[in-house]
């Protein structure tokens, strides 16, 4: 079995603790205890869905994969932190500090997004302000929002996954679901 170490605590969920990789600076560890792992092992599935159909966007991290331990199930997947060159926010906190030009561009990434969403029937349950994550460069706005929780459908049978017709009807539920909290999230600046 392979050894894994875990760097310092970067997020914490419900069900899951977000862990700094040191062995690589551009991964981290999602890792939820054996019993206490259905979002993870729904997003390994998602994933793994994801890369045999060879779907992918800008708006998911990278997926390299999982390990399970006797303990853990440790989902492996791209960092995104701030650097000298780019700032990394949620985007309930991007909106507390953004000018109207800046709201007018991610609202209109946010459209292009849903767009690709429906296009390529990518499934997102969870689209909230906390979970999502937008990369500015210091001097060029916005590079790339990263949705960071949420993928797949956790229904029993996973319909919208595998039926672009059910597909849409849950992206366009999602987004309205969205829509409240980001106008909630925008009205508090």
């Amino acid at each position: 079995m392979q050894s894994i170490t875990f760097g310092e605590v970067i997020g914490r969920g419900m069900e899951r603790v977000c862990y700094a990789n040191p062995a690589n600076p551009r991964t981290c560890y999602k890792v939820s205890k054996l019993g206490h792992d259905l979002q993870s092992r729904r997003e390994i599935r998602y994933f793994e869905f994801l890369k045999r159909r060879h779907i992918d966007a800008t708006f998911l991290p990278k997926y390299y994969g999982f390990i399970k331990t006797d303990k853990y199930l440790i989902i492996e997947q791209e960092l995104f932190i701030s650097s000298e060159e780019f700032d990394a926010s949620l985007l309930n906190h991007y909106l507390q500090k953004s000018t109207d030009a800046q709201i007018s561009e991610l609202e209109e990434k946010l459209k292009e997004i849903k767009a690709e969403m429906i296009r390529k029937n990518i499934i997102i349950s969870d689209i909230r302000p906390a979970n999502i994550l937008v990369l500015t460069k210091k001097r060029d706005g916005i590079q790339r929002i990263v949705f960071l929780d949420g993928f797949g459908s956790p229904e029993f049978i996973p319909l919208p996954i595998y039926c672009p017709y059910f597909g849409k009807k849950k992206i366009e539920r999602q987004w309205e679901k969205f829509k409240r909290h980001y106008y909630n999230a925008k009205r508090k600046d």
